[in-house]
């Protein structure tokens, strides 16, 4: 019988499971991977972990179809499965937790937060193994989660009031585990005394470490939302106020609320309620709120990659071109290619409502594919340079880099006319495979551009990353530089700059004759904007 936690990875990308085993190598864990779902079910049969880590997209078996097999086997019913996921939708989220996933670590992950988090339910899925029958905690001796949703069953009109202790995971790390679950006992004992006296009747749960759970069956029909929620802001309030006195040592603790009632999976609706709240850093929220306002991007996600699809299909993923002016030659000599899909009726939707969706949809490669043949294809038709979008997304996938990499190989004479544009991507992971394309296509006669430069990572440091031929400035500058005296001085900086490193710049967003004006004096050199052309299908 193995004496350490056993945690097991599950993830498709060896590079993820690399990170994951580096940041945990320190810790006292056997590790265990899996390529993918199905091979995390013969893991499972063979090691019994007690943590799964788990990718929610993978070939074969994804993470929610593979977690939902799990949760099958009694043997596994109630093992600790984090899933960790660059899927930030409330709609994923509710399907990783329909499926059984206990809790969610986002990438890029922080290795304290992971390692944090293995300790808790590596602590966790001890207890569970052994008092895996009971309908207590054995800590506080309290009914569990799963008396709970059992007691929810039997109530007339059932509310929760579900509470976590704010950084548990931090305290853990602070005070060690045996401290912490001497406050979590302490912090029982007093909970009855902070609450409402309507509360009075309430049953209390620990349904996990940390985490607790009123549960009130209000047979009357007495508590609005807006009665609770001041409740619950009375609760706050009062443990803010308190200290746990522990050996001597006063310890503070505040707490984070959500509260629901008269919907289906009330628990379940709570916990997302709760994630809301530790995403936001709000202190009380109404569960129900949360859950309709899922429902509702559910559906429209749902309807949005339905278009997508058939639009892919039907071949319906064009590119519009936004044409680019050269100030010093008066003529337009680029053109920004640019994604639309042609809708119903012959409507032209702009990819701000559908590529989010699309890249939690699986959809993204697709597109992307389709805006890179339309681009390439354009080049016949123009003798001016195409200008494309890449993301560091983009460049990371191997088909679509293979993609670019041949058409490079294979047009040498095109390719001289293609710019790539580097946009913002706060999801870089392999610089240095971004800097070797840049190397690679740059070595084939293209030119690389950074867009929105002057905003979130486009900045200064990737100058140095990258090596640019052309910057694009952010047009949250330019937009208002007829009116802002300091957007102004910012632009004008940037252009000095641009000048002595000799890279040429293209000022975004320029809508106006008085913007125009302004950024020929400044000496930028190309303009893009609605003033010169908004975004069409066909090249002029």
């Amino acid at each position: 019988m193995k004496n350490k936690p056993l945690i097991l990875i599950v993830d498709d990308m060896k590079d993820n499971r690399l990170i994951i085993r580096m940041a945990l190598k320190k810790e006292n864990y056997i590790l265990e991977e899996a390529l993918n779902g199905q091979e995390a079910l013969q893991k499972c049969q063979e090691f019994k972990p007690d943590v799964i880590l788990m990718d929610a997209i993978m070939p074969v078996m994804d993470g929610y179809q593979a977690t939902e097999a799990i949760r099958k086997m009694e043997e596994f019913n109630r093992t600790s499965i984090l899933m960790i996921t660059s899927l930030n939708e409330k709609s994923d989220m509710i399907k990783a937790l329909k499926a059984g996933v206990n809790d969610f670590i986002s990438k890029p992950f922080d290795k304290h937060e992971l390692i944090a988090r293995c300790s808790s339910y590596a602590n966790l899925s001890k207890i569970n193994k052994q008092y895996i029958l009971a309908s207590k905690n054995p800590d506080t001796q309290l009914p569990n989660k799963f008396a709970l949703l059992n007691d929810i069953k039997l109530c007339k009109n059932p509310q929760i009031i579900l509470f976590r202790i704010q950084d548990y995971e931090l305290l853990e790390q602070f005070y060690t585990n045996e401290v912490v679950i001497k406050i979590e006992e302490k912090f029982t004992k007093i909970i009855f005394d902070l609450i409402v006296s309507d509360w009075k009747d309430a049953n209390l749960y620990h349904t996990s470490e940390g985490e607790f759970v009123l549960l009130i069956d209000d047979m009357e029909s007495v508590f609005s939302s807006e009665k609770t929620y001041k409740d619950c802001m009375f609760f706050y309030n009062n443990i803010k106020d308190k200290v746990i006195l522990l050996d001597n040592y006063e310890y503070g603790i505040s707490i984070l609320i959500s509260f629901a009632h008269n919907i289906q999976h009330l628990y379940e609706n709570a916990r997302m309620g709760l994630n809301h709240a530790i995403k936001e850093n709000t202190d009380v929220v109404f569960a129900n709120d949360i859950a309709q306002k899922v429902k509702k991007e559910t559906q429209n996600n749902i309807q949005t990659i339905q278009m997508i699809r058939k639009a892919l299909n039907d071949e319906k993923v064009v590119s519009y071109f936004q044409p680019l002016y050269n100030n010093k030659t008066k003529k337009i000599e680029k053109y920004e290619s640019l994604v639309r899909i042609i809708g119903e009726d012959s409507k032209v939707i702009s990819p701000f409502f559908f590529l989010d969706i699309a890249k939690k949809g699986k959809y993204y490669t697709q597109i992307t594919k389709k805006v890179l043949q339309n681009s390439f294809n354009a080049l016949e038709l123009t003798t001016a340079d195409i200008s494309i979008n890449i993301s560091a997304t983009d460049i990371e996938d191997r088909h679509i880099n293979k993609l670019i990499i041949d058409f490079c190989k294979d047009n040498p004479d095109k390719i001289k006319r293609v710019v790539f544009e580097l946009l913002e991507d706060e999801n870089f992971k392999d610089f240095n495979a971004v800097k070797e394309f840049i190397r690679t296509v740059k070595s084939y006669g293209a030119l690389i551009a950074i867009d929105d430069f002057g905003s979130g990572y486009s900045n200064f440091e990737r100058l140095l990353d990258f090596q640019p031929d052309i910057l694009k400035i952010d047009g949250s500058l330019v937009k208002n530089i007829d009116k802002n005296q300091f957007s102004r001085d910012m632009v004008e900086t940037m252009q000095d700059f641009a000048t002595k490193i000799g890279v040429k710049t293209v000022a975004e967003f320029v809508s106006s004759e008085a913007i125009f004006n302004i950024v020929n004096e400044i000496g930028i050199d190309y303009t893009q904007g609605y003033f010169i052309d908004e975004p069409r299908e066909n090249i002029n």
